[in-house]
């Protein structure tokens, strides 16, 4: 996977930025405390690593004194400001196509977190789950999409949507009148396994009032080609990752089935690793990592099954491995998580 799946668009963080400066903060010495760029923020193309804007989120709250800044940033935020993604949901027929092109274009303003849309039964759920293990503390971050996406889906059908519960995939803070303020009418429920928005899912067939064919097709063609520019792989540990993942299906990919897929020899691929300051088994490792945490996330799969996924011969190697890669073993991190069954821990 590419580095911009890690990363947020720049101009999406120049939003708090923008909130910050309203409500009188020193924005530039809170930059500063992170190392970003203020410039960054007004490239539309530039991208900011998740682990630097989690930083600008705890160095922001910490100057403001606001736990719940995110909340209070993503009130202010008006969603057309969101760019080529606010305008192709705002052309799009009914709000259920609308918001199923967010979820297939959501990458472009974040590629650390990943919204689906479900339908169980007469309920809609707009799903937001973290996608990357660089987002290590996503409150902030979820937090201000939610609270984006509730008021950006009345707002396309022009009249309210009554939401009945909003899931919050961390534990309840210690004063929660802030969400009960914002969402108020719905049910709050703290340490879900994932985040989002429940609502009628007979919302999702009203019309999109500013809707216009031709303009989705013209909005829908720039955010095709950004998508596949995002995804494009742009170095050669990029481009080796990207074929170690493909080549990742039950059984271990070794070097030389990767540099004869990408038409380059073993040697020349393991010098230009060498330039790069890595190596084919450190680029493997982390693609099994990032895979593993993944899937122990999605807590779908025993421990068993994502040690055969990631081609290890028993699920103890993997066991080893994960443990060295993060400092702890496969089901430790899974139950940081859930609560894991019985049935499970013994698998």
């Amino acid at each position: 996977m590419t580095q911009e799946a890690h990363s947020l668009s720049a101009p999406s963080v120049g939003l708090l930025l923008h909130v910050l400066r309203q409500q009188g903060q020193d924005v530039g010495h809170i930059c500063r405390q992170v190392g970003l760029d203020q410039r960054l923020v007004q490239d539309v193309n530039a991208r900011i690593p998740v682990e630097m804007a989690q930083d600008l989120w705890r160095a922001a709250v910490a100057a403001t004194q606001d736990p719940d800044l995110a909340l209070h940033v993503a009130e202010a935020i008006n969603p057309t400001s969101m760019g080529t993604i606010a305008y192709v949901m705002m052309n799009a027929a009914t709000l259920q196509e609308s918001l199923l092109k967010l979820c297939k274009y959501q990458d472009i303003i974040c590629g650390a977190i990943r919204t689906s849309l479900e339908v169980q039964g007469e309920q809609a759920l707009v799903k937001l789950e973290v996608a990357s293990p660089a987002l290590q503390h996503p409150r902030h971050a979820l937090d201000s999409e939610l609270v984006i996406y509730k008021n950006a889906f009345p707002a396309l059908v022009g009249q309210e949507i009554k939401y009945k519960k909003v899931l919050l995939a961390y534990p309840a803070p210690g004063n929660v009148a802030e969400h009960e303020r914002i969402f108020a009418g719905a049910e709050l429920v703290f340490n879900a396994a994932y985040s989002g928005l429940v609502f009628e899912a007979a919302c999702l067939q009203l019309p999109v009032v500013s809707a216009n064919a031709e303009l989705n097709q013209l909005f829908e063609k720039y955010a095709d080609a950004y998508l596949q520019r995002l995804f494009e792989p742009s170095t050669l540990r990029e481009r080796v990752q990207q074929e170690i993942a493909k080549q990742l299906k039950g059984e271990e990919p070794g070097i030389n089935s990767v540099s004869r897929s990408m038409a380059i020899s073993v040697r020349s691929l393991q010098a230009k690793l060498k330039e790069e300051g890595t190596t084919y088994q450190a680029l493997l490792n982390e693609v099994r990592k990032e895979i593993a945490v993944q899937h122990l996330q999605d807590n779908q799969q025993t421990i068993s099954d994502i040690a055969y996924l990631l081609g290890f011969a028993e699920p103890s190697v993997f066991s080893r491995s994960f443990k060295k890669w993060t400092g702890m073993p496969p089901m430790a991190y899974r139950q940081l998580c859930y609560d894991v069954p019985d049935s499970e821990q013994r698998a």
